[in-house]
């Protein structure tokens, strides 16, 4: 897992996916939020900062576990659709913030767990890292959460094979993250270098299955083959990519081996 070189206005790559990211991407299993109240011994108390919120796949489930709970964005119709979530649960102790992880220094609070999943990345990483650090209670933590699938990454399946393969076809051989490509240094050496001084790892192998649209539709929730980047080209995209992934799965029912991997370091 890297961090990318290169940093600002440009990490909002998000925009105008938000309302893909919450129909299509999976949440995480069960079992990673087990795991998360047992190392951190979460009883009810404190509060939690997830980092990138996103559309609230990591702290919707953690609600119960805070007095209170904040979502920090840069994207603000990720907030919109987190919220649209969190009512639709009747969760009311959660508080969203719109702006940079880079920033949480001046909430002047103190976090009993702190949350990245799949965000880390487009941060300055040994800086949010610094504060996040800064920002935690004694004996709070950090908890970095990798995303267990990805359209560009771990294809074993032929069916993802050949998805890479036609994203590859209309938009380039190489990874592009919005208008550039992604690079840097491990989230691991990150929080070897960090106040942290070091991690320990968890991983859970588990199975995500989707249907066609979801196959499909998770792409738009990303950064490397967001629908706008398709252009006029849109629809001989969908087209061939549909025809492809049937001809493997005539039942339009896909499966996937994944494995979710957490980071996790106390103060």
């Amino acid at each position: 897992m890297s961090t990318p070189v290169e940093q600002g206005d440009e990490r909002k790559l998000f925009a105008g996916v938000a309302s893909y990211y919450a129909r299509f991407r999976p949440w995480y299993p069960k079992e990673m939020f087990s795991y998360l109240r047992q190392y951190f011994d979460l009883s009810g108390k404190g509060r939690l900062l997830d980092l990138g919120c996103g559309t609230g796949q990591i702290l919707l489930p953690l609600v119960k576990d805070f007095e209170e709970v904040v979502g920090l964005d840069i994207e603000p119709d990720m907030i919109a659709e987190a919220k649209k979530e969190a009512q639709k649960r009747g969760v009311t102790n959660v508080r969203w913030v719109t702006g940079k992880a880079e920033d949480i220094g001046d909430m002047d609070e103190h976090f009993r767990l702190v949350t990245a999943g799949a965000s880390l990345h487009w941060m300055d990483g040994a800086k949010v890292l610094q504060k996040i650090y800064d920002s935690l209670e004694r004996g709070g933590g950090v908890a970095l959460i990798q995303n267990p699938t990805s359209g560009w990454t771990n294809n074993k399946e032929e069916w993802k094979k050949v998805r890479k393969a036609i994203i590859q076809k209309y938009l380039g051989e190489e990874r592009r993250n919005g208008s550039f490509l992604a690079q840097g240094k491990d989230w691991e050496d990150l929080l070897e270098e960090s106040p942290f001084g070091g991690y320990e790892e968890w991983t859970h192998d588990y199975e995500i299955t989707w249907t066609l649209e979801q196959a499909i539709g998770y792409l738009y929730s990303t950064s490397f083959a967001g629908r706008e980047m398709f252009g006029e080209k849109i629809t001989a995209f969908e087209k061939e990519l549909s025809e492809a992934l049937l001809e493997i799965e005539p039942s339009g029912v896909f499966r996937e081996k994944v494995k979710v991997q957490v980071l996790t370091s106390k103060k």
